[in-house]
């Protein structure tokens, strides 16, 4: 049997005898891929004069790819009751879409009111090796302790008030709102609408409270007064999502359209699409006899929408926050970040006079 030499090693590869000849002699500079394709080629060929130094990198090599190949590639999606409207649905398929590209794979499970109430670590997380959770809807602040004793690195898309974020170790992914919602607001002053009211859940989360200060700060600027008596801002246990929450915010104002405000400025479409609608039962028109505003956009498309709102595109807000979790999980010693993802405002014939 022929003894397999170094020209045989550099033939095989394609390459010249020199380059195989620094590699086994540790002289001159050779690229890690070369350098990697020469000892696995040298052994797989049967090379017998492969120096022990090189034998040992190429046995470290392969453990360490062993170890890599056993850590969890599982990432668990953690939600309180998605309605899977194509807001969840598409943020759903955005974070599936990222997460499948970068080899993990998904796991989700979906929690209701109570369960969110009453928070437990889920079995899932004790059960099946996870690498990274993404949290989105979730806003307990005694979650998110009981979620951080995990040990494992957690990213949030938005997060309830009051949380200190460097406290909880963790990243967090948000959706900008009080420029957009300022910016609104000035447009429907600026429009002369001077009597206006907001319609949204403040007390449960960041982002709709940032939006509620957005429409405060365009009348502080504006120099015009808060009509509060028009804002429904209370907390409710469905967030004015509830057809009965929106429907009770607005029933007292408008069995007489004199009591009406000007205008609305609602948290999200969701709601402004419920106010529209009781409005309309009632013989209020938009946006002739007011103007309505929303947030999310979710009715882009729809030729019949003319809804004034803050477009974002969900599916890659999806994908953004498995690239942070993804991002977390190599990088655990890194400072923790809030993300900060903006809109674009799309007026329409809703808040036109």
């Amino acid at each position: 049997m022929k003894r397999v030499g170094i020209n045989d090693i550099a033939t095989y590869l394609d390459i010249s005898r020199n380059t195989v000849s620094k590699v086994m002699n540790d002289r001159g500079r050779v690229s890690d891929n070369i350098r990697t394709k020469v000892i696995e080629t040298a052994i797989e060929l049967g090379y017998t004069k492969l120096p022990e130094h090189l034998l040992k990198e190429h046995k470290m090599s392969q453990e360490h790819q062993e170890v890599e190949v056993s850590k969890a590639k599982n990432i668990l999606v953690l939600a309180i009751a998605p309605d899977f409207s194509t807001f969840w649905g598409n943020i759903i398929n955005g974070i599936t879409n990222e997460l499948t590209d970068k080899g993990f794979t998904c796991l989700y499970n979906f929690l209701n009111f109570d369960q969110e109430r009453v928070f437990e670590v889920p079995s899932i997380i004790k059960e099946v090796d996870i690498a990274g959770i993404i949290v989105m809807n979730l806003y307990n602040k005694e979650a998110m302790e009981k979620l951080a004793t995990t040990g494992i690195p957690v990213v949030y898309f938005d997060i309830p008030l009051g949380v200190d974020i460097i406290e909880m170790n963790t990243d967090v992914v948000v959706l900008e709102g009080r420029k957009s919602i300022y910016k609104i607001t000035r447009h429907l002053i600026e429009q002369g609408d001077e009597i206006l009211g907001f319609i949204g859940d403040t007390s449960y989360c960041k982002s709709i409270k940032e939006r509620w200060l957005g429409f405060v700060n365009a009348h502080e600027h504006a120099g015009l007064k808060l009509h509060n008596e028009y804002c429904f801002t209370s907390h409710r246990q469905g967030h004015f999502y509830f057809e009965k929450e929106t429907e009770g915010a607005i029933e007292s104002l408008v069995h007489d359209i004199n009591l009406l405000p000007d205008a609305f400025v609602c948290a999200n479409d969701v709601i402004a699409q419920k106010v529209i609608k009781k409005l309309a039962n009632y013989g209020v028109r938009v946006p002739e006899d007011i103007r309505i505003s929303g947030f999310d956009d979710i009715f882009r498309g729809d030729e019949e929408s003319q809804l004034t709102s803050v477009y974002i595109d969900i599916h890659q807000v999806g994908r953004r926050l498995a690239e942070q979790v993804v991002w977390r999980i190599n990088n655990p010693d890194r400072e923790h970040e809030v993300v900060k993802i903006c809109g674009k405002i799309q007026y329409r014939q809703s808040t036109n006079r």
